[in-house]
């Protein structure tokens, strides 16, 4: 019975808030999105300026259309897809070892005061490591393969979500979980149905600065150990002065995240419909 009642009001808030997001989106005013599409492209285009001009030097920093070239030849006559294929799983296991624990273990520490306080001493003394000082630990324990590498991976987010779910449930008003229990909610009831929805734009939040740092982890594992990747690519071609390469890898990165930034900012608009933002995409 609390259950269905508590599903029920959660579909109602949520019809009423898509409907509220659907109309405030289509009124958006067109210089708003103008101004999103056209700042990249603006910036692209005086950095193919100054290339041009030689205002900077571009055996350094290559002009826009050369890293552009580089990168087709790459898909052409190397295995620019597979390195890029190979980041990306690395990527996608990490953040999934990384996010979903992160998130289980901060909702139970927020919930329970005890479980709280006896792993937080712990989580924060291993938090406070630099990640790079815990490889060697990991290959030890692990060794060299690719589950250390979706372990050191995995560190980033896992931290990142596990503080972030911590918070933002110290932080829900204590009236939601006794409304539940007045409904006999099961204690699966209080995670699923009403902390969960409750932290939610604080987990969103915290998935953003998770994708940053697991691509991070990701291209610092493939500079480290891996034998291929865009990591591998952009730190093989440095050490022989490739730069165009090198800028090929990177850019090709920054556009993967990109994507998976800009999905997350999808995500959030059908799982927060009421919540309107400025974002990077």
């Amino acid at each position: 019975m609390a259950e269905s009642q508590l599903r029920s009001a959660n579909q109602v808030s949520g019809t009423r808030a898509r409907r509220s997001s659907r109309r405030e989106f289509g009124a958006r005013a067109p210089l708003e999105r103008l101004v999103s599409v056209g700042s990249p492209i603006v910036l692209l285009i005086a950095w193919e300026i100054a290339a041009r001009l030689h205002w900077i030097d571009v055996r350094i920093l290559p002009a826009p259309t050369v890293v552009v070239a580089t990168i087709i030849d790459l898909f052409r006559n190397a295995d620019l897809a597979g390195d890029t294929w190979a980041t990306i799983e690395r990527f996608l296991m990490g953040m999934a070892v990384g996010t979903i624990p992160g998130v289980f273990v901060g909702l139970t520490m927020g919930l329970f005061r005890w479980v709280g306080i006896v792993l937080n001493p712990i989580f924060a003394l291993f938090y406070n490591v630099p990640r790079i000082a815990l490889f060697p630990l990991v290959l030890i324990l692990v060794g060299l393969n690719d589950t250390s590498n979706i372990l050191m991976i995995a560190l980033g987010p896992f931290f990142t979500m596990l503080i972030t779910s911590m918070g933002a449930v110290m932080n829900v008003e204590p009236i939601y979980r006794d409304v539940a229990r007045n409904f006999n909610a099961r204690p699966r009831h209080l995670y699923l149905m009403v902390t969960l929805p409750a932290i939610t734009p604080a987990l969103m939040d915290g998935l953003r600065l998770s994708v940053g740092l697991g691509l991070l982890g990701t291209i610092a594992v493939e500079f480290l150990v891996a034998d291929n990747g865009l990591g591998h690519l952009i730190w093989n071609s440095w050490q022989v002065l490739s730069l165009k390469q090198s800028m090929a890898g990177l850019v090709v990165a920054a556009v993967v995240g990109w994507f998976f930034y800009g999905s997350l900012a999808l995500l959030e608009r059908v799982v927060m419909p009421w919540q309107r933002r400025t974002t990077f995409v």
